[in-house]
This record gives C-alpha cells, structure tokens and sequence, in this order.
C-alpha cells in the first residue's frame, strides 16, 4: 500500500510541476463529459416532462367498438352499466357521443362542440373544476339537459365566468335544447386549439351527459351506442385488457362473432417513449465522440509527456526503478488527470443542464448511477488511452534514455 501510495504522490507530483500541460490534458474530458452529462440530463428531463403531460391527459384509456360489417347489434344503456360493473379496477366507461351546435352569445354567435358522455369522462384529463361541479351519475341517469363549459366558453356565452345555474340554448342540427349550466372548467390544451383553429368563428367547449345530449338530438340511446371507453389506472391495463373483451362479447351475446374490437390508448405513450429514448441515444453518441476526442488527446499529452521526461525516466529505471513502477505511475498520472477531468465535467454538464432544463421547463433530473458511471467513465478512459504512453514510458532503455538532452 506504501509503495501505491508513492506512485500516487509521485503522479500528482507531476502533475503540479505542469500544470498548463496538464490542463490541456483535462480540457478534452472536461468538454467530452460535461457534453455527455448534459445531453443526458435534459433527455431524462424532456422524458419525464412529456410523461407529466401525457399523464395530464388524463387516465390511461381502451376502446371498444362493435364492427358494424359483423353484427348489428349496439349497446343499451343498462348493458353499459353491466359491463362497468363486470370490468374489476377501472374508473369507469363512457359511451362514445358528441354533437355540433350553434349558441348565442353576449359576444356574439359561435359554434359548440359538446362531448357527451357518462359522469366517468372527468376521467379524461386533469379536469380542474373553478366554479360548480362536474355531472354526476344521477345526471346521466336522470336524462337531466346540464352542461360543464370551459372557461372560454362561459366568458364568451354569457360575458362572465362564474355562470353557475345559468341557461342557454343550443341549436343542434335545428333541434333546440336548453341546457342548464352545473360547472366551469378551466381552459385546457383542446380548448385553446379549437378557439385558436376557429379564428373569427371562434369554436367552443363543453361535456353534458350523453343522456341529456342524445334526449336533445332525438337519439334512441338503446338503438345508438356502438362504442365506448373504459377509463382505469395505467397499472391495471394488461388486466383490463385481458378481461374486457369476454365482458362485452358476454353481455352483449357476441362469442366468436369477433365482432368486438379492443385498442389500447396508451398505444401513443410507448410511441412517444421509444421516440425520446431514440433521440436521446442518438445525441448521446454524437456528443460521446468528443470522449473519444479527448482520449486521444490524454495519450497524445502523455506521450509528450514522456518524450519530454525520457531523461528523468532514465536515472530512476538506473537507479534500479522497475518497469512496473514506470508503468504504474504514468498509468496513475493518467487516471488522476481523467478522473478529475470526470469530476470537473460532471460539475460542469449538471450545472449545464440545470440552467437549460430551468430556461426550457424541462424537469431536473439526475440519475445517481448516471454520476458513478460518469466518474468511472472518465477514470477508464484515462487507463486505457494512458496505456501507450505508460508502456512506452516502462519500456525505454535506460543507457539511452540518459543519452537525451
């Protein structure tokens, strides 16, 4: 351990005495890790910001439809309720509706575009309720005509925010109906893009029970419904999905028919997943070729090196040095340089992506095994582009190397 110990003090010795060399020698893997790190960093923060998004969403969804080429039945309103309570761990499932209308404003006329479904479709994103309620199952069940407007909506009807317990019609395809104002919702993604899309002829939202929406369009509700979506936990949907279909083909008498057809919506999340590791990975590598950069330049420096100290190397290896001890002190000067080199470019690449993730929003992440594998890394590449140098260093002829001026 002593004489380890003299090899490290011997490295670092030389590493004092020149230190502009020196640093030229750490600069490469100082560029070349701190580029590694942050292209890391903000990745895993791009990641875990579009999953945040993603799960803003709302729940993780599965679609089921009926084939109209194979069968002709639909789905009733008590079958709906059947299959909700026969699926185990979900929120619930709505029938699949939706409706044009035209609204008269304090603003002005506009289109509305109304979801209808059962009081499980809050389930389909980050509703954030700011005045009322959202509809409840007594709502659906009930056949009751209220509606839960977004927050460009009631201003633009109605001129104001807080419209709770307010009325207004709606011209659905000339059926008329008049709906009762239960909630208001702050705005999201959608709302904004259909405001924006519609430019002058600004394009409202809103959700109603599909009971009272289809009451207003004169729908045979259990003549209507070939479709729905079941709401659940992401966790739970590889059990979901191996129950759902036999529920349905069950309850609606459909047994090999192969009528029923299943699709998973978190399809889109994977795609989304597969498509940042990719990028990531690519920008990975494209940034690791500077490591490679940087290696070539701590042998190139220690070779040099070893140039410029084939006098010194030849008074200890006559002074009875073995070619062990010169090969271990160059390969220990050569770990020190990178591995500081490592510690300084971590430092550098997280304060780096710290800035950027901040500037662009990107969450901050830093994976503990990202750092060891950094630092170790680093020391490696140390070690083996030392490894030239080093054996050439071990390997000069003593006779000759007192020879040099």
């Amino acid at each position: 351990m002593g004489t380890f110990g003299e090899y490290i003090k011997s490295a670092v010795s030389s590493i004092r005495t020149n230190k502009g060399r020196s640093f030229l020698t750490m600069l490469g893997i100082i560029i070349g890790i701190a580029a590694v790190l942050t292209v890391l960093i903000i990745g895993d923060g791009m990641k875990a910001t579009v999953n945040s998004e993603m799960d803003s969403i709302g729940a993780t969804t599965i679609s089921i439809s009926l084939d109209t080429t194979k069968t002709d039945k639909t789905v009733t309103r008590q079958q709906l309720r059947e299959i909700e309570s026969n699926i185990p761990n979900i929120y619930g499932i709505s029938p699949s509706m939706s409706g044009w209308g035209t609204v008269n404003g304090r603003k002005g006329t506009a289109d509305l575009y109304i979801t209808g479904g059962s009081e499980s479709l809050v389930e389909q994103g980050s509703v954030k309720m700011l005045h009322g309620r959202y509809f409840s199952k007594s709502d659906v069940e009930d056949d009751k005509k209220v509606i839960v407007l977004s927050q460009t909506s009631a201003n633009y009807i109605f001129g104001y925010e807080e419209v709770v317990g307010e009325t207004f019609e709606v011209d659905c395809y000339g059926l008329t109906g008049e709906f009762t104002v239960v909630g208001v919702r702050e705005d999201n993604t959608m709302d904004k893009a259909y405001a924006m899309y519609g430019g002058d002829n600004i394009i409202l939202m809103a959700e109603a029970p599909f009971t009272g929406l289809g009451d207003v369009m004169e729908y045979d509700l259990d003549d209507f419904i070939n479709s729905f979506t079941i709401y659940l936990d992401s966790e739970n949907k590889d059990e979901v999905l191996s129950k759902a279909r036999s529920v349905v083909e069950n309850i609606l008498g459909l047994r090999g028919e192969n009528a029923v057809k299943v699709s998973a919506g978190s399809g889109f999340d994977q795609t989304t997943e597969t498509i940042l590791n990719i990028i990531t990975s690519v920008i990975a590598i494209i940034a690791a070729i500077s490591l490679l950069v940087g290696g070539i330049g701590v042998m190139n420096i220690m070779t040099v090196s070893v140039t410029e100290r084939t006098r010194e190397i030849g008074i200890r290896k006559s002074l009875g040095a073995r070619t062990s001890s010169i090969l271990t002190q160059f390969l220990a000067e050569a770990a020190i340089l990178t591995f500081t080199g490592g510690l300084i470019g971590m430092a550098l690449g997280m304060t780096i992506s710290f800035i950027i993730c901040k500037v662009v929003e990107f969450s901050f992440i830093v994976k503990p095994e990202l750092v060891v594998l950094v630092v170790a890394v680093s020391t490696g590449i140390g070690l083996f582009f030392g490894i030239y140098p080093a054996k050439r260093a071990a390997k000069l002829d003593p006779i000759e190397a007192l020879r040099t001026e």
